[in-house]
């Protein structure tokens, strides 16, 4: 049954699409509801990819392994891309409104912090009564997903420090790089996961993008075939490095050591990253999308996140610790991913609705 989740995906990405004709171009690539309904379909596919790592993934026990979803296991760092490159463009272009930065911390802080809280402490409290052993440090183990938030709220705190405080242009981007950079050195420093900071960067390159969107759009514009094959190419080189590094090295007829295989990894999954945006951003220029689904889904993609992540623990195989006991196992792929996105999807809009209560009442 699961196999109709596939063409399911492709008619809610293409259903109300528009294909531009020759000559033509979507004007509206990088305009917010374009955006954001792209972003809207990121977060199912996200969904399919941690549901994919509970039941299909490599590093799984033989006996916990159950094939269907293989294609979804390692394309969650694509999306994340996304989300982070839409961020520090958005960010950007809607600084310049006016009183913009007077509730920055209310309006783009405290809707992304209070339901990532709330979502902390629901793993808080059924990993207690599970008894589900919590390694230190607590705040981040207690509820691993959380490292998305803590890179968003990193970047939106060093651009009003950039483009809020500090007056000067030249000296905004040059502190911007660097804190993009440090972010990096100490993610690698701390040494989480890649996934820590495979993907972050790209809330750079969004601001960059933003300020130079008509000369990056015209540039790809004059040899737009080129540009799609290179950047498609990319990607699929870098996405193969990156997640099947030991089997290329034996290829190849290289020497396998751990170390190679971080590095491989890190750098493929930076590179595709980067060339998966722009693929995305170019597709977008000839094709416009959009439907009903999507622009709802695309109104609490955070909460989505958030939320379906404990449906994602609650149903797999083992809840958090691969040790303990699910709360209720689903094995039916089909099933498990449905009663996932049939248990998110209300309780995700219902907290985006607190928040925007709670914190965006006024905002207009």
């Amino acid at each position: 049954m699961h196999i109709i989740f596939y063409p399911a995906l492709l008619v809610l990405l293409f259903w109300g699409a528009h294909l531009c004709k020759k000559g033509e171009w979507n004007e509206e690539v990088l305009s917010f509801s374009h955006t954001k309904a792209f972003l809207g379909y990121c977060s199912i596919l996200i969904l399919f990819h941690h549901a994919s790592q509970r039941t299909c993934a490599p590093w799984l026990m033989a006996s916990n392994i159950h094939h269907g979803l293989d294609p979804f296991v390692f394309i969650g760092y694509l999306c994340v891309a996304t989300f982070f490159f839409c961020s520090g463009y958005g960010v950007y272009t809607a600084h310049f409104k006016e009183g913009f930065f007077g509730h920055f911390i209310k309006i783009r802080i405290m809707p992304i912090l209070t339901p990532t809280i709330i979502m902390w402490l629901i793993f808080f409290v059924i990993e207690k009564v599970r008894k589900v052993p919590i390694d230190k440090p607590v705040w981040l183990n207690t509820y691993t997903y959380v490292w998305y938030v803590v890179a968003v709220i990193y970047f939106y705190a060093l651009f009003y420090l950039c483009f809020k405080i500090i007056k000067k242009d030249w000296l905004s981007m040059a502190v911007m790089i660097f804190g993009t950079i440090l972010h990096f050195i100490l993610c690698g420093f701390f040494s989480p996961g890649t996934w820590w900071y495979n993907t972050p960067f790209l809330f750079l390159l969004g601001i960059i993008a933003a300020r130079h969107k008509d000369g990056m759009l015209a540039l790809f514009k004059k040899a737009y075939p080129l540009w799609l094959i290179l950047s498609f190419v990319i990607t699929a080189c870098g996405f193969a490095f990156a997640n099947y590094y030991s089997t290329i090295i034996v290829l190849l007829g290289s020497h396998y050591t751990d170390k190679g295989h971080f590095w491989g990894e890190l750098i493929g999954q930076v590179i595709s990253a980067a060339t998966f945006v722009c693929f995305i951003l170019l597709l977008g220029m000839k094709i416009r999308i959009g439907n009903p689904v999507m622009r709802f889904l695309q109104k609490f993609t955070l909460e989505f996140y958030l939320v379906h992540t404990l449906f994602i623990q609650m149903f797999g195989f083992a809840f958090v610790n691969d040790a303990t006991k699910p709360v209720f196992y689903i094995k039916n792929q089909f099933l498990y991913v449905l009663v996932s996105l049939v248990l998110t999807i209300p309780i995700a809009y219902g907290l985006n609705l607190l928040m925007t209560l709670i914190w965006k009442k006024g905002k207009k």
